[in-house]
């Protein structure tokens, strides 16, 4: 078993940080700053930060609707707690779909090209979840099963918000297959920009399309991982909010790659109305 041993939060003289608000910053920096440096030769620098400013403000506010969601009797109880986002409670689902809805909103009033933009944005996005879950395994926020094979941990310093052990690093295990599909959007993304217009493989990944993989492959990993978590509630047939999130995207994944190739090979399809593709 590999022990944590460390402290929950940074201290600083008399100032406490907490590991996870620290690399939800440090997330939240290069999620933005990545892909705004990916579009620069299409899309002006002013447009890219408006997008990628207001990505973050949605994801925000989503992340904390979601998690008020899945604790909605609690809230119910003690409405003022909504609003106390310092104290913990975020979604990263809400996060991605709040940040993902309110990039789309901006890149249609200001008529960005939207489906290399969400292609980019998408590497961004998930360097910045992948970054964030460093303080969640330092925190030891969320639980996960008894772990018999594979990497198992335990945590011990007398503040930890973790367990003893030995558990799973599901939350590790997480971080690690989001860099994968980053590693993989982004080798995609950086192949079909340099290979000339007109050829097979732009034909092949179609604007829109590397966006909408990474989101059905991001839903796939949720979901299976998620079956390692345990303490939090669980709805419909015993899965998590979660998981029950990641199957609904996997599905809007697969309906709008189904879309976007069968537009690929109508000639009306530049009078198409704008959309994520």
């Amino acid at each position: 078993m590999i022990e944590i041993p460390f402290d929950p939060n940074l201290h600083l003289g008399p100032l406490a940080i907490s590991w996870h608000g620290l690399f939800t910053a440090v997330g939240i920096f290069f999620g933005v700053a990545f892909p705004v440096r990916l579009v620069r030769a299409k899309v002006s620098e002013d447009d890219a930060y408006a997008i990628a400013t207001w990505g973050v403000v949605g994801g925000i506010i989503g992340a904390r609707l979601l998690h008020v969601l899945d604790r909605l009797d609690f809230y119910l109880r003690e409405p003022l707690q909504i609003f106390a986002i310092w104290t913990g409670g975020i979604a990263v689902w809400g996060a991605v779909i709040g940040g993902a809805l309110s990039g789309y909103y901006i890149a249609l009033r200001r008529r960005v090209p939207i489906g290399n933009t969400a292609d980019a944005a998408v590497s961004g996005l998930g360097l910045g979840l992948a970054i964030g879950r460093i303080g969640d395994i330092i925190n030891g926020e969320h639980h996960a099963t008894d772990c018999l094979t594979g990497i198992c941990v335990g945590y011990t310093h007398p503040d930890t918000l973790g367990q003893p052990g030995p558990v799973h690093l599901a939350i590790g295990y997480e971080m690690v297959y989001v860099l994968a599909t980053v590693g993989l959007a982004l080798w995609l993304y950086l192949l079909r920009e340099r290979t000339p217009s007109g050829s097979g493989l732009r034909r092949a990944l179609p604007l829109g399309s590397i966006f909408w993989l990474w989101t059905f492959l991001y839903g796939l990993g949720r979901f299976v991982i998620s079956f390692l978590r345990i303490a939090d509630p669980t709805s419909i047939l015993g899965l998590r909010q979660d998981q029950l999130v990641g199957l609904a995207t996997m599905l809007v994944a697969i309906v709008l790659l189904g879309y976007l190739y069968t537009r690929r090979r109508e000639p009306s399809a530049s009078a198409a109305p704008p959309s994520l593709a």
